[in-house]
């Protein structure tokens, strides 16, 4: 009997850390989205992608995200810009062919039951011929009630075209016409003669880059989003805290909690 209650013990102060150190949520249906999903450029060109979560049941604290590129020498990540809500936001150096991203809700503008949330947008531009595709990795989203969100992810694909910025030239005529001067001398008979020279021009042909075709899936936009701004040079805390300190919190909790059982059974304390 009194090894049941030891056992039933240990299982309860378990839970509880496990509780005290965040809740793990399953997606509860949310999806975080790249958009548009399919994107065909000339070298040069860019296009931005919009990152969006289409539900938050429980609200939104802040996030963490990776933002990929599976070929990087096909195109590279230029910029970042954040809505409105997110005040304290971060993002890694650019240009890159990955980005982490971090922001925080500290105004509570992201409630309960939000939806069509845009988290950030991504300005990817054309380096050179080839296909690469935009992923999300390492997704974090804090709700507003302790817990977070694992949620499902989708791709974009980026195909650049050979071409881009080049020059043609060309060679046209225009005439011109030369009258020669010749002095006259008595007893001479002289006699006039006109030339026509045609001059080459050369014409130059520019051709502009742009974006070939596009195909979007954009959800709706945000009732709390006013707009976005450009990511700041500030350091999230939210971004400091690495996940390995998290995890050894917990651990530590977890052995405190052993300890303090321990010694009640054994009547110590």
């Amino acid at each position: 009997m009194c090894d049941r209650m030891k056992t039933l013990l240990l299982i309860l102060v378990m839970v509880l850390v496990i509780a005290a150190s965040g809740t793990v949520c399953a997606s509860q249906g949310a999806t975080v989205t790249i958009s548009p999903t399919g994107v065909t450029l000339l070298p040069g060109s860019t296009v931005t992608y919009e990152i969006a979560i289409n539900t938050l049941p429980a609200g939104l604290s802040g996030y963490q995200m990776d933002f990929q590129l599976t070929n990087p020498s096909a195109a590279q990540i230029t910029r970042v810009s954040f809505p409105a809500w997110a005040k304290l936001n971060n993002a890694t150096s650019l240009p890159a062919g990955r980005v982490t991203l971090s922001a925080l809700d500290f105004g509570k503008a992201i409630e309960d039951g939000a939806a069509g949330t845009t988290l950030v947008r991504v300005t990817v531009e054309a380096v050179a011929a080839g296909t690469t595709t935009a992923k999300l990795q390492n997704i974090r989203i804090d709700d507003d009630h302790g817990g977070y969100i694992n949620p499902d992810t989708t791709t974009a694909q980026l195909v650049v075209k050979p071409g881009g910025v080049s020059v043609t030239s060309s060679v046209t005529g225009t005439n011109t016409t030369i009258t020669p001067v010749i002095t006259s001398t008595p007893g001479v008979t002289t006699s006039s003669t006109t030339l026509r020279v045609r001059t080459p021009v050369p014409t130059t042909t520019v051709e502009t880059p742009v974006a070939l075709t596009v195909t979007s899936n954009l959800p709706a936009g945000n009732s709390g989003e006013e707009g976005m701004v450009p990511s700041t040079t500030s350091t999230s805390l939210f971004a400091k805290i690495p996940r390995w300190i998290l995890y050894a919190i917990g651990i530590v909790a977890l052995i405190a909690g052993l300890s303090l059982l321990f010694l009640a059974v054994t009547k110590r304390i």
